[in-house]
């Protein structure tokens, strides 16, 4: 009741100050919002983008499914956080087990976290090495940061190599392009949630930097895990057992044709990892480190260069708190490595633009060490033997070539090779030489061979047809690969395969009304789970290239401003996934909705209030079927599809100062959300995690 009276009062307090807010520079602020309005109906085809040929193009010229979110789109729907936003992006959907959260996408969910999609954040991908994902747990970019994001679906791996089964995600917070913006909030909200940022960016003539820092923490979810796990819970809920704080920095800086960039982020989280937490909550800390550089040159209106070198490190320390006081066990992963590329971009005539490139990763550690003594798991370090690395190299190629202004042509490959390298486990206390060790050979010679292809057709300048076919792939990780400490006759693990055809439409069918259509077929070959093998006559059991599966698949949107001011976006997606491994072809798909739906509204009252509401729908989800189990089955019960609406109220530049008041409510209706059970959490969570549920987040700032 409190809470709707502070809404309320809020509301009234915004109703009754409209006038007064809206006085200043009234007609230049109009047109700003004219503009906003009018970049997705009228221009969108026109609208430019570097992440999908790492060089700008035009959207309508892109061989592939784009969305395009700007700093507009997510202050005016107030989103919380990055996973709030991906949720709201046509067919992407989330889960959390209360361990790590993961995004699915088409139809697909990988068991591990976020491996079939590159995250990038500043062109940077923000790969974790021990396995090769991109969990968003190291990806904890304040809202307040981003500037734009860009969203290329589709299997990309000819531009970006291993991993980009379903594309690319590039998170963008330097305004290398743009008036300088500096800014400060704080926000309080639910579940005891505060956060602090800053920022802070400057320019001359040839340089320009960008300064971004916050501090987030939250008391996190408190429900009954009977409402979990069933009656045998009863009495235990989750209780200062789920907190969370994050502290993110990152620089952007650029001095004439030379940038840089670095970030941190580190994210202490409390989880509920194969079993609920004691006491105190088990507690997992990761750490990110990101160092790049880049060079771009521009030689002539014919021949341009880009080459970058970065560097990363990643930890992750757990601490787990289980079964009694004082338990013991604790867990570490840790992976560094360097990357380089080199791109050259020619354009030798009018009609025919070529891009070469030619990509370096090098992990030269990668750790996963275990001290669990009631499991006997003691002093047990998995790593690289002394001297090893893994190593991905690469050369890609892609031309487009224009047979007129209407028809254009994009053809593509990539050779991608890993060498070999060795594995080895020590037991003991490796520090002082006592330990004993065991090594194995990762043999992934062959290299791999993926095309691409697109015909674009401008049916005119509003109306643009795509007919698309792409291949991406991804190799076993470090993880993936450990079995073989174990079992070293075992068959080395292939790539995961993935080929994709889709026609995709995008049409401005009126001055206030545009359509995009995507219809998509996903063949998906060589997907690793962990399984039995009989033929190394023993009762474990391991990651093999046991999966099979075929995506049908069709994503609409559309978009409307029927009125000054008044802005309506509504998308749906459709995505039928079947397993086509034997004895698994009537089953459903596990994590797998099959329809999705997204809508927003945005109506700005004057130059400077705005009122935005959003919604979407997850249906229906089963959880993981598990041959492993003693008695092969489901982990838990399949769960209800779920609505979320969500509102923000934002109240621009407060009496000419530029402050500014937002107040964001997620999960209006107070709807359950249930996530399946994970092989993280079936133990304890049968009948699937709750989600979030009504919570609200106040906000202060002030841009200067």
């Amino acid at each position: 009741m409190r809470k709707q009276k502070i809404l309320s009062v809020i509301i009234l307090w915004a109703m009754v100050f409209m006038p007064v807010l809206g006085s200043q520079d009234q007609d230049k602020d109009i047109k700003k919002i004219k503009k906003y309005f009018k970049m997705d109906l009228h221009q969108l085809l026109k609208a430019e983008m570097t992440t999908a040929g790492k060089k700008r193009e035009k959207v309508s010229d892109i061989p592939a499914s784009i969305v395009l979110l700007t700093r507009e789109d997510i202050e005016t729907a107030g989103y919380q956080t990055l996973s709030e936003i991906l949720e709201s992006i046509p067919g992407l959907y989330a889960t959390d087990d209360y361990t790590l959260q993961n995004i699915g996408v088409r139809g697909f969910w990988s068991t591990t976290p976020n491996r079939h999609l590159i995250m990038l954040v500043n062109n940077i991908p923000i790969l974790e090495g021990f396995t090769s994902s991109y969990p968003l747990v190291n990806i904890i970019v304040p809202v307040e940061a981003i500037n734009r994001i860009e969203v290329v679906r589709g299997p990309m791996s000819v531009v970006y190599g291993n991993g980009a089964f379903y594309g690319v995600i590039n998170i963008f917070t330097n305004q290398m392009e743009e008036e300088p913006l500096n800014m400060f909030t704080a926000s309080y909200g639910s579940e005891k949630t505060g956060k602090i940022f800053a920022r802070f960016s400057g320019q001359s003539d040839d340089s320009h930097y960008t300064l971004n820092g916050s501090y987030f923490q939250t008391d996190g979810l408190n429900v009954p895990l009977e409402n979990i796990g069933g009656p045998a819970f009863t009495g235990f809920t989750t209780e200062k057992q789920l907190e969370r704080s994050e502290k993110y920095f990152n620089f952007s800086g650029t001095f004439k044709d030379f940038s840089f960039a670095t970030s941190y982020a580190e994210n202490r989280s409390e989880l509920m990892f194969s079993l609920p937490s004691y006491s105190e909550g088990s507690i997992a800390i990761y750490r990110d480190t990101r160092l790049n550089l880049e060079y771009k040159k521009t030689f002539s209106d014919t021949f341009s260069l880009k080459a970058k070198l970065g560097y990363f490190l990643t930890r992750m320390n757990y601490d787990y708190d289980w079964m009694f006081e004082d338990f013991y066990g604790v867990q570490q992963n840790e992976a560094s490595g360097f990357s380089a590329g080199l791109n050259l971009f020619i354009q030798p005539s009018p009609n025919l633009d070529i891009t070469v490139g030619v990509d370096y990763l090098r992990i030269h550690e990668a750790i996963n060490s275990l001290n669990i003594p009631l499991y006997s798991l003691n002093l047990l370090h998995h790593c690289l033997a002394d001297g090893e690395a893994i190593v991905n190299q690469s050369i890609f190629a892609q031309l487009t070539y224009s047979f007129s202004d209407k028809l254009k042509i994009v053809a593509g490959a990539m050779v991608e090779q890993t060498p070999e390298y060795m594995l080895e486990q020590r037991i003991g206390d490796f520090g002082t030489g006592t330990d004993d060790r065991i090594q194995a050979t990762v043999s992934q010679k062959e290299a791999v061979f993926v095309p691409r292809l697109a015909l674009l057709y401008s049916l005119n300048e509003q109306n643009v047809l795509k007919l698309l076919y792409g291949k991406a792939f991804n190799r076993p990780s470090f993880f993936h690969n450990l079995d073989l400490l174990f079992t070293p006759e075992l068959p080395p693990l292939e790539p995961e395969t993935i080929q994709t055809f889709e026609l995709n439409y995008i049409g401005h069918l009126s001055p206030n009304f545009t359509l995009s259509l995507s219809v998509f077929r996903n063949i998906l070959d060589k997907l690793i789970y962990r399984t039995w093998v009989p033929s190394v006559g023993t009762v474990d059991t391991y990651h093999r290239n046991v999966g099979e599966m075929a995506t049908f698949g069709v994503e609409l949107t559309l978009q409307s401003e029927p009125l000054d001011n008044l802005r309506l976006e509504l998308s749906g997606t459709y995505q039928d996934t079947k397993d086509k491994r034997p004895g698994f072809e009537n089953m459903e798909v596990a994590y797998s909705p099959k329809l999705l739906g997204y809508f927003k509204a945005s109506y700005f009252f004057n130059n400077n209030i705005s009122l935005a509401v959003n919604a979407n729908y997850v249906d229906e989800m089963e959880p993981y079927y598990d041959v492993t189990l003693p008695v092969p089955g489901r982990l838990g019960e399949k769960v209800d599809g779920y609505f979320l609406v969500g509102a923000n109220l934002r109240i621009r530049n407060l009496f000419g100062t530029g402050m500014f008041l937002n107040f964001r409510c997620s999960n209006l209706l107070d709807e359950e959300v249930r996530y399946p059970a994970t092989s993280n959490n079936y133990y304890f969570a049968s009948k699937g995690t709750i989600g979030k549920g009504r919570s609200f987040l106040l906000t202060i700032g002030w841009k200067f």
